[in-house]
């Protein structure tokens, strides 16, 4: 062999070895972000689909709706990540009228410690009572309360996801990004209305007009979304710069009947 022949074979080999080089890489990072995104779509199904299971089994009355949102104000932007859910272990509440009992709840909401999980919150010891409606859960006693319940030593808490997306407001630490959105039909404000005999009740907002002279049944409608990332953390939870977003939406209802 010539020197110019094993010029030209080493010049081969090396365009070679590169090339098997940048395709090594290509697919080592290809293997990287298919395995974040399943499973992200693994635990944000299973998130929706437990928060779906305990919406549509919640206990509700007509005070107490079963399902209620928190949200938080900062710098006029509101964040309406948490959700209480009114779901007894056995189906049966220590008080059928209301007001739940703390350990009669689950709460789904972003780590407190670390936004980037989503939690799944019970207090099995706790038998406080707590005012399960939207204008006292989101006055400053009720989200005192609610936060104290997420931190607390007794509380139970269980990790749906560790790769919940987290981004900064303009003033504040990281928060994970996660929206709850509880609709009631008809509305608290109907059902005052229609109590002080300001409003008829077939005038209520019934879905689907399911009401009748002595019933009407009543929907708590609540949507979701989660953002996830589609790389897994580390263990200090920091994600690589290149990560994408993965959104996820659900929708959870709860149906139960209203008297006159």
């Amino acid at each position: 062999m010539t020197l110019i022949e094993l010029m030209f074979s080493l010049t081969i080999t090396a365009i070679l070895v590169g090339t098997l080089g940048v395709m090594a890489q290509a697919v080592g990072q290809y293997s990287k972000y298919n395995e974040g995104e399943t499973t992200a779509l693994q635990q944000a199904r299973v998130g929706l689909e437990r928060l779906n299971r305990y919406v549509s089994e919640a206990y509700a009355t007509e005070t107490y709706p079963g399902v209620v949102v928190m949200d938080e104000t900062i710098s006029s932007v509101r964040y309406p990540d948490t959700v209480l859910i009114w779901r007894p272990p056995n189906g049966t509440p220590a008080n059928a009228a209301g007001p739940p009992l703390i350990k009669e709840l689950i709460i789904i909401c972003p780590d407190p410690a670390a936004p980037y999980r989503l939690l799944e919150i019970t207090a099995p010891t706790d038998s406080r009572t707590i005012q399960l409606n939207d204008a006292s859960i989101n006055s400053s006693a009720g989200r005192t309360l609610v936060n104290s319940v997420k931190t607390a030593n007794g509380s139970v808490r269980a990790v749906l996801t560790y790769q919940l997306r987290t981004a900064s407001p303009a003033s504040g630490s990281a928060r994970g990004v996660v929206r709850l959105e509880c609709e009631l039909h008809p509305t608290t404000a109907e059902m005052s209305a229609f109590r002080a005999g300001t409003a008829t009740w077939s005038s209520l907002s019934w879905p689907q007009d399911t009401f009748g002279s002595n019933f009407g049944v009543r929907q708590v409608w609540l949507r979701s979304e989660l953002q996830l990332t589609s790389l897994a953390r580390a263990s200090d939870g920091s994600v690589a710069a290149d990560a994408m977003t993965l959104p996820f939406f659900g929708s959870s209802a709860l149906y139960y009947q209203l008297t006159p």
